[in-house]
């Protein structure tokens, strides 16, 4: 008896490392495809559309999950947006994702220290407020991105982006908040 739970757990134990492998390589492939701008490229091309004179805006790609609970259930919903910034402007764009191509809902949002009344910085997020207290949205600029399922569907290396978004950042929350 105890040779078939010593066989239990070695099956186990191999499982768990296919499994781990298996995952870690996807991961790294998704990186591989992030790296080739692909994704990224398809956001610009958002940002261009609808903003006149994005060229001298940084564009990245921001993300934003929330959970909310109706009784004892919880239902997780992503956000994602197209934005572009620059010292004292910041331009968000809500985008979707389907079938390999980016469509936007809307025609974007211009926030400046003129229309906005606080930002809240949450976790690695930042919530953005107008001046009646209302949230307008909240998401975070993050250096790598990579496809997980139908709600993480972008590969998008961003580490420069990032890195520029969070000193634009800590800079409009100085200005806004004061």
């Amino acid at each position: 008896m105890p040779d078939m739970d010593l066989k239990k757990i070695i099956l186990v134990a191999a499982f768990i490392a296919v499994a781990v492998v298996v995952f870690l390589v996807k991961e790294a492939i998704n990186k591989k495809k992030g790296e080739s701008g692909e994704d990224l490229a398809k956001v610009r091309q958002v940002i261009d559309k609808l903003l006149p004179g994005s060229g001298s805006y940084t564009t990245a790609y921001a993300t934003y999950m929330s959970d909310q609970s109706v009784g004892n259930r919880i239902s997780k919903y992503y956000y994602h947006y197209a934005i572009a910034f620059k010292p004292g402007s910041l331009f968000v764009v809500p985008i979707k994702y389907s079938g390999g191509e980016i469509s936007f809902q809307g025609s974007g949002t211009m926030l400046t220290k003129d229309n906005l009344g606080k930002l809240k910085p949450k976790g690695d997020s930042c919530a953005f407020f107008d001046k009646s207290g209302k949230e307008l949205c909240a998401f975070c600029v993050y250096a790598s991105n990579t496809r997980q399922d139908k709600y993480q569907p972008f590969n998008i290396q961003q580490k420069e982006q990032a890195a520029a978004y969070e000193e634009f950042l800590k800079d409009l929350i100085s200005q806004v908040n004061g």
